[in-house]
């Protein structure tokens, strides 16, 4: 009866306790889920495929032997920025047209020097023109500039005293100049007088487009005019281009106004570009038809200079003019007499054209006065009528 009543303790017992083992193992399971690494709760939440810490196991991992499972993480994919620079000279301060990279013919090793004269816009010029005679042996582009100068800006040596140096020691066949993009301000003059009785010095400041300013930048340009007409060589002044500045753009066409009336006069020939940087309706335009016809960006960001197929633009009416003064732009030679800045031999041709074709008389080729020669090239008048020739228009009588 003992026994009996011992073996009914135990299956009591047994009955009781399984009840508690499987609630414990409930509790343990939620306990095992709560301490759940933070990264693993992650990827259970959003299903990601991202990798778990090597030996950082979980209970549930544990339990199913899944713990030891690598899951590749993806690395995330970094995008390279270009930056953006804005090139500018340190020595202009402007924008810098990033240089043409030309590839020229040699030279002959007597190839004349085209030489460009001027400021920053005659650095972008001279690239311009050396694009253009890439190709020419017999011409030679080199350049006497001076950034952020101009015919306001007093320099040492002064610019006609420059130019005469330098076209004595070069070979120097043509002169283009082209600048003033900062010339539109005051003229700071220094001089000596005489003070209380004493020899002094003294500096006096212009106004802009004053009667005391217009005669002293004539004077300039006309010096710098002479330094060129003086070695008896052909010289070519552009203009200015409009300017995106409205008041700017009124001071440039001043300055031109100036330029012409001093070139023009000593045999020199003006350049004017202006209508060549206008849109249709006459106003300022940043973009335009570049040499080839296709419309491109022909203006720097500032308004006043010129990118690279904007200069090359500007070289395109200055190689007409060239070609207009030597014949040919991609085969003359420079080659002029002293005493006639404006005669040029041209593939060793010396008398004019218009007499080759007229012919010579008796007179040794010149036209005699009174002669048919002289009546029909100078004075126009008509030949008499040859009869019974086919341009005779008179009746015969028979």
């Amino acid at each position: 009866m003992l026994v009996a009543c011992t073996y009914r303790r135990l299956e009591i017992m047994r009955r009781s306790f399984l009840p508690f083992v499987f609630v414990v193992l409930i509790s343990l399971c939620f306990v095992g889920i709560s301490v759940m690494p933070t990264e693993v709760a992650a990827q259970v939440r959003t299903n990601s495929t991202g990798a778990q810490k090597k030996g950082n196991k979980s209970f549930l991992g544990w339990l199913f032997g899944d713990g030891n499972k690598k899951v590749e993480q993806a690395k995330p994919v970094r995008k390279k920025r270009r930056r953006r620079t804005t090139r500018k000279s340190r020595r202009t301060g402007v924008a810098a047209v990033s240089a043409p990279r030309i590839v020229e013919e040699e030279k002959n090793k007597d190839a004349k020097v085209l030489l460009v004269i001027g400021d920053d816009l005659a650095m972008g010029l001279a690239d311009g023109l050396k694009e253009v005679y890439a190709d020419t042996p017999s011409i030679k582009v080199k350049k006497l500039v001076y950034p952020r100068t101009g015919l306001v800006t007093d320099k040492k040596p002064d610019w006609p005293e420059d130019v005469t140096a330098t076209l004595k020691s070069e070979d120097v066949g043509l002169v283009v100049v082209s600048l003033g993009a900062r010339d539109n301000r005051n003229i700071r003059v220094v001089g000596q007088g005489i003070i209380d009785g004493q020899p002094a010095s003294y500096a006096e400041e212009l106004q802009f487009q004053g009667e005391e300013w217009k005669k002293e930048y004539r004077f300039r340009t006309a010096s710098m005019v002479a330094a060129v007409r003086n070695e008896q060589l052909p010289l070519i002044w552009v203009g200015l281009a409009p300017a995106k500045e409205y008041l700017t753009s009124a001071n440039f066409s001043y300055l031109n106004d100036l330029y012409k009336e001093q070139v023009e006069p000593a045999g020199g020939i003006f350049v004017d570009i202006w209508a060549a940087f206008q849109s249709e309706e006459g106003e300022y335009t940043p973009h335009g038809p570049d040499i080839t016809g296709k419309r491109r960006r022909l203006r720097a960001k500032d308004g006043v200079y010129f990118t690279r197929a904007g200069y090359r633009k500007v070289a395109y009416f200055v190689e007409r003019e060239i070609a207009r003064i030597f014949g040919s732009a991609t085969a003359f030679i420079f080659e002029g007499v002293k005493d006639d800045p404006n005669f040029i031999v041209l593939t060793g041709r010396l008398t004019s054209p218009e007499a080759r074709l007229v012919g010579p008389d008796d007179t040794g080729g010149k036209a005699a006065a009174g002669s048919d020669l002289f009546k029909l090239t100078i004075s126009g008048e008509t030949l008499p009528d040859v009869s019974g020739r086919a341009d005779d228009a008179s009746w015969t009588e028979f």
